[in-house]
Formats: structure tokens, sequence, C-alpha cells
């Protein structure tokens, strides 16, 4: 794999190295894409625990299926997020008992590295193993292009994705972090529903101090959102469509209020909103049976309840006219500059975006019962 000045990676073919097979080729999913499915059930979900609600950036239906999968005797293999000295790598690994499955709990807006652990996956599926694999589905099709098939014991979950961007862009936010505070970052999280559902993060310092933000006061939650440095081809991505690569398909279940309201605890439904809510395709008969094996409240809906405020699950982002100048000022390496011109940006959604985050604002949303 070689870096591109952005922080991508990208597969080279090492001339030397090379001896025609044309294997590379063959196991790429853009020259060789996998079979899409359509879905065979689709639901609204959310865990009946408390606590796994409070950990979980959604609805906690990653968390459930994962756990459902370990108690038949199968290993899971996630993205985890380590974070040292202010500098983040998220990979993918293997759990095998349920208390690990913490560490793949959470969002992870970044491109991880799920490619190294491509042989293990492989190695135990030699062995008549079961293995459950989750990530983004890209990362799916190229497993599925790695092991050149199908295996009866393996079991795939594909994350809704908008996009992705590199761990160069995350790191040179962790440092800025780190230089405002005069204290490295220790830990980091995307989503902390502490102060409810959204897009809330919050980052650990090394000198003891928690620190927790709304989604643009730092000004990478709207780079992300508004998709100002993904990698190029996330705007042409295939997979951002109603048919999965994955058996299972898991994300946020936006805008339910409007095309589900029933189902909300407000009107008599199971769901609480303000612990999240997931979205779960089951793409396939293995699909259903990890849906069967969660301990889950599920309603059935369809897959337009879904698309109709997932936009990961309808169609790619399109690529804003300012991405080009986002990627030079991160090249730069001035993030504080990147900040001012999100703000200019943002323009008065910045100011009410902390106006909203104020302690006497708190306090008078939790008086009117709207926290």
């Amino acid at each position: 794999m070689d870096d591109r000045p952005d922080g991508f990676a990208r597969a080279v073919i090492d001339d030397d190295a090379c001896v025609h097979c044309g294997r590379c080729t063959k196991t790429c999913p853009v020259h060789n894409p996998p079979e899409l499915r359509t879905q065979e059930a689709v639901f609204a979900a959310q865990s009946p625990s408390r606590e796994v609600l409070l950990t979980s950036a959604s609805g906690g239906a990653f968390y459930e299926v994962a756990r459902g999968f370990l108690r038949e005797g199968g290993v899971v293999y996630g993205a985890v997020m380590h974070v040292s000295h202010s500098v983040a790598h998220v990979v993918h690994e293997a759990v095998r008992d349920e208390a690990g499955l913490a560490r793949l709990q959470n969002s992870k807006y970044v491109l991880g590295e799920a490619y190294p652990v491509f042989h293990e996956v492989e190695d135990a599926l030699k062995k008549g193993g079961r293995v459950l694999f989750a990530g983004l589905p890209c990362q799916i099709a190229g497993l599925y292009g790695y092991l050149g098939c199908d295996h009866e014991g393996l079991y795939t979950v594909d994350i809704f994705c908008h996009g992705n961007t590199s761990h160069a862009h995350l790191n040179l936010y962790l440092a800025y972090l780190a230089k405002k505070h005069r204290s490295e970052i220790v830990g980091y999280a995307f989503r902390d529903k502490s102060r409810g559902v959204g897009y809330k993060p919050r980052y650990e310092l090394a000198n003891g101090k928690t620190v927790r933000n709304t989604a643009l006061q730092e000004a990478y939650w709207y780079l992300f959102q508004y998709s100002k440095f993904y990698r190029e081809s996330c705007h042409t991505c295939p997979y951002a469509c109603p048919r999965r690569v994955g058996d299972l398909s898991l994300g946020d279940f936006w805008g339910i209020e409007n095309t589900k309201p029933e189902f909300l605890t407000a009107n008599g439904g199971p769901f609480d909103p303000t612990c999240g809510i997931s979205a779960v395709l089951a793409n396939s008969s293995k699909g259903s049976t990890l849906v069967h094996n969660a301990n889950l409240r599920l309603e059935a809906c369809a897959i337009e309840d879904i698309s109709a405020s997932g936009e990961a699950v309808r169609t790619p982002q399109p690529k804003p006219a300012d991405r080009d100048l986002v990627l030079k000022m991160f090249r730069e390496g001035d993030y504080a500059k990147i900040k001012r011109y999100c703000i200019r940006q943002m323009g008065t959604y910045y100011l009410i975006d902390l106006v909203y985050d104020t302690r006497p604002v708190q306090l008078l949303r939790k008086l009117l019962g709207r926290a």
C-alpha cells in the first residue's frame, strides 16, 4: 500500500516482485465487483439494555448482533481506534469474548486499516471457524475479493457510510486540540451520548480532563458532514445504494419521527428516540440469522422509510466545490486556518451551536423536557 499526499492509502503493484499472475486484478473489487443484494427484511431496532445504548453510537444493534454471534462460538472482527500522544490509529481487530466488544463500539469517522487481518479471517475459515466481519462496504467487498468467494462460516456486516477521510486529517485535528489545551490527547469519541444522541464529540486529555463539544465547535464534523475531505472514490461509491454488499447492514435510523412516528414511545411505540435507534437491513439468510440471534427490539419497516433521510443507502455524496481547497489547507498543516475557514462557511449556524451548548440553555431545555 502507498500513501497519497492526503493520507489516503492506495494499492500499488511492486513491479520488481510482480510475476504477472493476474491475481491482483482478480482480487480487486473495482475490476471484479461483488454481487449486491436486496433485502429479505428491514427493521428499526434498539437494544433493550440502557447500558448498551449509552455506549453505542446509535441503537446498539451492532453490539447485540456481535454478542449473539460470540455466544454461538464465533469470533468478531471490527474497527478499533487507538489514541496515544494525540495520534489516532484505526485498525481491525478480533474480539473473542463479550468483554472485548466495547472496543468495537461507537463510530470512527476515518478510513481504518482492515486489510492486515484478511489473512487471519481466511485462516479461521479454513479451520472451520465462524467469523463475523464488520466494516465499511468497500472493506467488505475487499474481503470477498481477497477470499475469492463467500464461505459458509463467514458473516458480514456493512456499516452505512457517507464517505471517509484519512488518518492524516484526523491527526492534524488532534494535534490542534493538544496544542489548544496544552495537553496530549489520549482518548477520542466521535459520538458521546452523555448529552443526548447525535454527533457530540468527547476527548480525554493527558492532564486528566475530559472535554465535550457539540458537532460544529471544532469544525471537524462540519467538514465530514458536508463531504469536504472525503477520498475521491467516495463521491462515486457503488455501495451507497439500497442494494448492499454485506449479509447485514447497520446504521442510524434518521428521520424515523417522519416516516415511522408510531414506533416512538411518545406515540405508544417501543423505541425511545433519546437513546438512538438503529436501521437494520437483512440482505441474506445469514443476515436474517444474525438478527434472529440478537437481543433486539424490532419493528419491521421498508427500505424507503430508512432511505428517506438516510443518504448512505440512497446515493453517494456529491463532491463539494471547495473540496480541493480544503485538502490543500490540510496539506499545509494549519488546522487553525481550516477552522477559521469553516466558521466563515457555517456563519450563524456556528453561533447558534455555541449558544445552544451553553449551560443556561441546557438547563432550560431540561426544564422544558426537551433534553
